[in-house]
């Protein structure tokens, strides 16, 4: 009986090392897959209005993508004075994207506003303000 008793210890042991060697897999595979996500992570563009102006009712503006993301006008919003922000893409037509290290001069048109003070620009958590000259 002794013997038997034994044998029944080493079986359950192989067993209990099988699942724990199963169990340290697949937390090394979680482990690889969180690091993975993290990398891919996005961070925050850096853009920067460097100037504005506005001329019978247009807006000019420079914007630069000083970050290593890029920029998508359609996820660009101005606010002008504190109103009520709006896409940039609702009124600016001829380009849609801002690569890095570019700068652009944009012209929005049709926003109704006449003698504006200041303007602001928010993308994907990155931000800037610039007075009118």
């Amino acid at each position: 009986m002794g013997g038997s008793v034994s044998i029944a210890a080493l079986i359950v042991g192989t067993a209990l090392i099988g699942i724990f060697a199963l169990a340290s897999l697949s937390l090394s595979d979680s482990a690889r897959t969180a690091s993975d996500v993290l990398e891919d992570a996005t961070t925050e563009p850096e853009i920067r209005l460097e100037n504005a102006s506005e001329v019978s009712g247009v807006i000019h503006l420079n914007i630069t993508n000083a970050g290593g993301e890029t920029v998508h006008f359609d996820q660009t919003w101005f606010s002008i004075d504190g109103d009520t922000p709006f896409r940039a893409s609702d009124y600016h037509s001829q380009t849609t994207i801002l690569f890095p290290g570019e700068t652009q001069h944009l012209q929005l048109t049709g926003t109704g506003f006449s003698a504006p003070s200041r303007l602001f620009v928010a993308c994907m958590g990155g931000q800037s303000g610039v007075s009118f000259s």
